[in-house]
């Protein structure tokens, strides 16, 4: 396997809310602590309606000839799998309010990824907007804005902006996308995250 694509399969948009969130929960203990009681239910929603039910949703599709493959190379193809997985996440956002009641800023990170793949199952219709740079760009917002209200996230920032630049490489290198579509993804996902976690 290139290392390209491994970069790409470490840091696939699938498993950037759960990232950001179980990193938020790290890097913050007394948000951790305010839902200590509840993080394994939470974490299994979270890991059901971010990773396995959209997974499954495409499995179905692909067995049903409407996606190629798991890559979706074909912008087109991204339309409905995008906007079953906002389905299945909006179900979690959903059965996790109550559990995220007392922590907004991670009820804000949830509904701001939410977004983000709304607006990728709208763009895909047209144009092939990078998810993993969408995915990676919504990371960075919610560490921008965590270091904008908390002032202790600055080391994850300049991480995570740094592998935005290698998954961006990696995506060009791979002929996924061109340098518009990865630029496009990781600003369209920065903006909506800082936006929707500062707003709320």
């Amino acid at each position: 396997m290139k290392l390209t694509q491994l970069i790409s399969i470490i840091l696939h948009p699938i498993f950037m809310p759960l990232l950001a969130l179980h990193i938020t929960l790290m890097a913050a203990p007394l948000l951790a602590f305010t839902i200590s009681n509840n993080l394994v239910l939470i974490y299994g929603i979270l890991i059901f309606s971010t990773i396995i039910l959209p997974l499954t949703s495409i499995f179905w599709l692909m067995q049903k000839g409407k996606v190629s493959s798991l890559e979706m190379s074909n912008h087109k193809e991204r339309s409905l799998p995008l906007f079953k997985t906002v389905i299945w996440m909006s179900f979690g956002y959903y059965l996790l309010q109550n559990l995220l009641f007392y922590t907004p800023i991670l009820k804000a990170e949830l509904l701001g990824a939410i977004l983000i793949i709304l607006l990728a199952s709208i763009i895909s219709k047209f144009w092939k907007i990078s998810l993993h740079l969408l995915g990676i760009g919504g990371v960075v917002g919610v560490f921008i804005a965590l270091q904008i209200i908390y002032g202790n996230f600055l080391y994850l920032l300049i991480l995570f902006i740094l592998l935005s630049g290698l998954l961006g490489v990696a995506r060009i290198k791979q002929k996924a996308h061109n340098y518009a579509q990865v630029y496009a993804g990781f600003i369209v996902g920065l903006s909506v995250e800082l936006i929707t976690i500062l707003l709320i």
